[in-house]
């Protein structure tokens, strides 16, 4: 995986534990029991990998000589987490649904969505951290400009 993919799913993954700890919090002020919490840390997981995957899935497309090609490795990655994550739902509902709250596990899963949205902050705030490197003043001037104008 290239590095600025690697930094990208790390700062979503960072918004997806951010939101299932604040689910946590929320879960111990009303539900205080352990298959939510289980609950509410499987789905995380369950979102970690699905990341992973998408991740990977997006790479291997990029890839691909054509469009086409992109569009099915794509569709065949979709179709493939959709039934693990199915799969997963459905052993927990069967075999699990008095240790596991399957609620929780959707509410964790749906972390992913939050870390996506919150990418963009997590990616501002290690910018920031890191020296200032991709902030909006930096984007402004690029380093180019800065030695030709040094240079003359």
């Amino acid at each position: 995986m290239e590095k600025s993919m690697k930094i990208m799913a790390g700062e979503i993954f960072a918004g997806l534990v951010v939101h299932n700890l604040l689910c946590a919090a929320a879960a111990w002020f009303f539900f205080r029991r352990a298959p939510v919490f289980a609950g509410l840390f499987l789905g995380m997981v369950c979102g970690g990998l699905m990341l992973l995957h998408m991740a990977f899935c997006l790479e291997r497309a990029a890839r691909a000589g054509e469009s086409r090609e992109a569009g099915r490795r794509t569709a065949s990655g979709v179709a493939l987490r959709a039934v693990c994550y199915g799969a997963v739902m459905i052993v927990i509902l069967w075999k699990f649904s008095d240790r596991i709250n399957v609620l929780a596990v959707a509410v964790g899963a749906l972390g992913l969505k939050t870390g996506a949205y919150l990418q963009p902050v997590f990616h501002r705030i290690c910018r920031r951290r890191a020296g200032g490197e991709g902030t909006a003043e930096d984007m402004e001037k690029p380093e180019q400009e800065e030695k030709t104008e040094v240079e003359s």
